[in-house]
């Protein structure tokens, strides 16, 4: 009965004090909704073709002409495909027709455990990256465990690891890399040596403390351990080398180079904000990352990391866990990627690699353009002076004067909005709550990726403090500007944004509405439920220990539900009932804690959903109840 009363409530408010003109805001959520995402983009290795995963099947999309800005459109399907796809080096097509299958040609074969990544050899085998039935899945994953069917489901230590594994392409038969003990989060393949970077703790905790592994002959060496987090390990063609990328959390970091003979490993130049890279030659690497709200990319010298070409482009490249990633054709002259931009929806795009000159190949999405949000790169200056930017969203038919305002904070927390068309995360509302008649502010505080590691270091035991900080020096900038009223203003967020959403309205009264998604509300708890528990927490805490009354009064300090008596905020909290990252206990402590304190707000737990809403009723259920809930709030 609640549920339906508070539908009626958002349903006579949603139209509000919006301004003429403007365009309904969940016809523009549903419209973006059914947005066609091109996922694990392969380029063939003669660069004449694109391959790609839409809604579980596999296509291939001809490349003639379209270096010389000739759309071809020439896309045909190549079968059912529910996991990475790979041009093997012969130029066949190398699928996933189901979660725990390869396929090529005529040819197929099965693994325990459900695949995650492929990396074809150059010797005709396959390496096979796999998680256990049951193993835990990452906030970047949806949270989710891996399916498993057991009943009862039983856990032991060790129990539920992602493995290798590899094939002859010809033969179904696996033969697993023993790591034992160990759990490998990423992976590379060439010459029958596997590089891993592992981790003893199979739960996602553990990718905190990770290891680089060369895996030879049954030995496993470790090369490099590391108190920051390894992503990308390539090895290189000749043997003698191999290089990862090292960062903080989401890894858009700095390029590690190790000596497979001598052992020694040190940072190869540079350069920062590498998120996937490759061997071009014994000589030379690409590499791709974050550049402030945009991307860049090029080529530098494997030997001193002399950067000897290098783009930037203002767009997001999409890849694997959100990151930009390329595919690289054999002869290091074209590049494809899924490519978006303020303006353009996401489509298989292709480049030169040296020039970064991104043209799309298909029309997935050409009838949303119009849906484009104007998109504006904003700099303000932080408390302490340090400069901070975040990317403004407006339409044109709230017309002048001040508008609403609508703060969006990213999760992370190292991670950024980047410049796309129809930023995904917080259910992809940041453009349809500009189609609202809002101006729409998506920062980049300290501990934001893009800026480089010192950047996203700088909220390492500062969680809620200056990145918050940050953000209310954003909502001033705007307020002085004449861009946003002070009387109409919101705050949302998700996961660590949904955090310092509920942190923001424990410090500051300044805002009408919040609505907390997925977020943390007790670091104390977070340190034994989540399943970063032990990993994430004392990294960016700085050490906070549980375990003792100094590192628990840390934890609370920092923790909404314990200063509960200075919220005010009318809040929404919606949670994913199965969330494996920020449980969802962390929500019910929220309501309990606001509902006790007198704080206007509302609960709404989405059954069999995690870290983030994928259901399409739900999403809308969602976008229904956010809009409805800024609307009756007076901000919209």
């Amino acid at each position: 009965m609640g549920d339906e009363g508070g539908r009626t409530l958002m349903t006579d408010a949603t139209h509000g004090h919006r301004a003429a003109g403007t365009t309904d805001p969940i016809d523009v959520h549903q419209a973006l909704a059914g947005m066609r995402y091109p996922e694990s983009v392969s380029l063939h290795p003669d660069g004449d073709r694109v391959a790609c995963v839409i809604d579980g099947v596999a296509y291939v999309v001809a490349l003639d002409g379209a270096l010389d800005g000739a759309l071809d459109g020439a896309m045909e399907a190549a079968g059912d495909c529910h996991g990475p796809v790979r041009w093997l080096p012969d130029g066949r097509l190398l699928r996933t027709p189901s979660p725990s299958e390869l396929a090529v040609d005529g040819w197929r074969a099965r693994v325990d455990g459900e695949i995650e990544d492929l990396v074809p050899g150059d010797d005709g085998t396959v390496l096979v990256r796999l998680a256990d039935p049951g193993s835990e899945r990452d906030g970047s994953h949806l949270g989710l465990r891996v399916h498993d069917p057991s009943d009862p489901f039983v856990l032991t230590p060790g129990g539920r690891l992602r493995r290798l594994a590899w094939f002859e392409i010809g033969d179904d038969r696996p033969r697993e890399l023993a790591l034992p003990g160990l759990t490998v989060w990423d992976a590379d393949w060439r010459g029958r040596r596997a590089l891993a970077v592992t981790s003893p703790d199979e739960t996602p905790a553990g990718y905190y403390r990770p290891r680089l592994d060369l895996v030879e002959d049954g030995e496993v060496r470790t090369l490099h351990r590391t108190s920051w987090q390894l992503a990308r390990p390539r090895l290189a063609p000749g043997g003698r080398a191999a290089v990862v990328v090292e960062g903080l959390s989401i890894v858009s970091g700095r390029v590690l180079r190790a000596d497979l003979v001598t052992g020694e490993v040190a940072y190869l130049g540079d350069l920062d904000d590498v998120t996937d890279l490759g061997w071009l030659d014994d000589d030379t690497l690409w590499f791709t990352g974050w550049s402030g709200t945009g991307v860049h990319g090029g080529v530098l010298s494997a030997a001193d990391g002399r950067v000897l070409s290098r783009w930037t482009a203002r767009g997001t490249l999409g890849g694997r866990d959100g990151q930009p990633s390329l595919s690289v054709d054999r002869t290091g002259t074209v590049a494809a990627a899924c490519w978006e931009s303020p303006e353009l929806p996401p489509e298989v795009a292709v480049a030169v690699l040296r020039e970064g000159d991104w043209r799309p190949v298909t029309a997935l999405n050409a009838g949303l353009a119009g849906l484009a949000a104007h998109q504006e790169e904003i700099t303000w200056t932080g408390r302490d002076g340090l400069p901070v930017s975040g990317l403004l969203l407006t339409t044109p038919g709230a017309g002048e004067g001040p508008r609403p305002l609508v703060v969006m904070v990213h999760g992370g927390p190292t991670w950024l909005w980047s410049s796309s068309f129809a930023p995904a995360e917080s259910n992809q509302l940041a453009v349809p709550l500009a189609h609202a008649g809002a101006a729409v502010l998506l920062p980049n505080p300290r501990g934001s990726s893009g800026r480089g590691q010192d950047y996203a270091r700088a909220v390492i035991g500062q969680v809620g403090a200056a990145d918050l900080d940050d953000v209310l020096a954003g909502v001033d900038h705007l307020v002085a500007a004449g861009v946003a009223d002070p009387d109409r203003t919101a705050v949302m967020g998700l996961s660590y944004g949904g955090y310092l959403t509920a942190w923001a309205v424990t410090r500051t009264s300044r805002f009408r509405a919040a609505v907390v998604m997925s977020g943390v509300s007790d670091w104390l708890s977070f340190s034994t439920a989540s399943n970063l528990a032990g990993g994430f927490d004392p990294l960016y805490h700085a050490g906070a220990d549980p375990a003792t009354s100094e590192g628990r009064e840390r934890l609370a300090a920092r923790s909404p539900v314990h200063h509960a008596a200075k919220a005010a905020t009318p809040t929404l909290i919606l949670h994913g009932e199965r969330d494996r990252t920020t449980p969802p206990g962390q929500a019910e402590q929220l309501y309990r804690a606001w509902s006790a304190a007198g704080v206007s707000t509302q609960l709404v737990l989405y059954p069999r959903e995690g870290h983030e809403l994928v259901e399409p009723a739900h999403r809308r259920d969602a976008a229904e109840r956010v809009i409805g809930w800024l609307t009756g709030g007076g901000v919209l």
